[in-house]
């Protein structure tokens, strides 16, 4: 089972390794049935293929004024605010291989911050903008956590074991970096933290199923992360500290990619029902459609309040 998610999240991301999307709640005709939930802050970064390839593109957090914000023929993917709402790093492969870029919030201004022969991908800021966390394979093939300020400078690797660190999240006080490790022979996936500095690294989800995508609530308390323990993936939360493990969605359709609000009401995620972005409340209740088109919508980012 583990095998089959990795090979759809990778085919999915393609060389970017970011990830599809999913998200659910209940279930009706094959797809999670919609509730009216109040319209959270903020804005929501997602990727599109609803122009022909990988796009970003941007909306408010009901739904409304969706906008294509890279508009480039390349695979742009897994979009990151900064933390001042002003600038979002993606992931694009218009120069040939995958590279951390960076544009304003309103898709101007894209510059190439990575500039490498190897993969780079899934970029997370600091909680003070200083830094932003990535994934990279430039050293030795094999995909480990780096960082880097903010102007692509000091490009340090923090990771260094034979599995792959994919996809970091760092903690809201700076001090610690999630992340999902995927070991290359057994395909065991699991949510570890470690120190920002990449000491220290622990297994927070220790179970045979796949865990991955993890994500820091607001206030730092709980990570949301997607998980297959019950058959399919599924949106979960646990403490920091990997206890209190609670299934939100609990639906027959994988669900992954949780991003949480900047007060911490609400969970945005994808849903693989028809590939969609769809919010609830941080509890699962309140489930609330957003995007609505033949395309994949996936990888939600919600921006910081502004």
């Amino acid at each position: 089972m583990k095998t089959a998610s990795l090979a759809i999240a990778l085919l999915l991301v393609g060389c970017l390794v970011v990830l599809l999307a999913a998200c659910g709640g209940g279930e009706e005709g094959g797809e999670p049935i919609a509730e009216p939930s109040p319209t959270p802050a903020g804005k929501i970064a997602f990727t599109s293929t609803r122009d022909g390839n990988y796009e970003i593109y941007v909306m408010n957090a009901d739904g409304s004024g969706q906008t294509n914000l890279s508009n480039n023929p390349a695979l742009d993917d897994s979009s990151a605010w900064s933390p001042d709402g002003s600038k979002i790093a993606f992931a694009s492969n218009r120069d040939g291989n995958s590279e951390i870029y960076v544009m304003d919030a309103d898709g101007s201004g894209q510059s190439n911050l990575t500039n490498n022969p190897g993969l780079d991908c899934c970029p997370a800021w600091s909680p003070d903008g200083s830094r932003i966390a990535f994934t990279s394979d430039r050293d030795d093939d094999n995909a480990e956590i780096y960082v880097m300020n903010a102007d692509g400078t000091g490009q340090t690797r923090l990771t260094n074991n034979p599995e792959h660190d994919w996809r970091p999240a760092w903690s809201p006080d700076g001090s610690r970096i999630a992340f999902f490790r995927t070991n290359p022979i057994t395909f065991d996936i699991e949510v570890y933290v470690m120190n920002a500095d990449g000491t220290d690294p622990r297994n927070l989800t220790n179970d045979p199923a796949t865990d991955w995508m993890p994500a820091w609530s607001p206030d730092g308390s709980k990570i949301a992360f997607s998980s297959n323990r019950t058959g399919n993936l599924d949106i979960y939360v646990m403490n920091t500290d990997g206890t209190g493990l609670i299934n939100l969605t609990n639906t027959p359709i994988d669900d992954e990619t949780p991003a949480w609000s900047p007060d911490g009401s609400k969970v945005a995620f994808a849903s693989d029902g028809k590939g969609e972005i769809y919010v609830m409340n941080s509890d699962g209740s309140g489930l609330t459609r957003l995007t609505d088109n033949a395309a994949w919508d996936g990888n939600p980012a919600w921006s910081p309040a502004r």
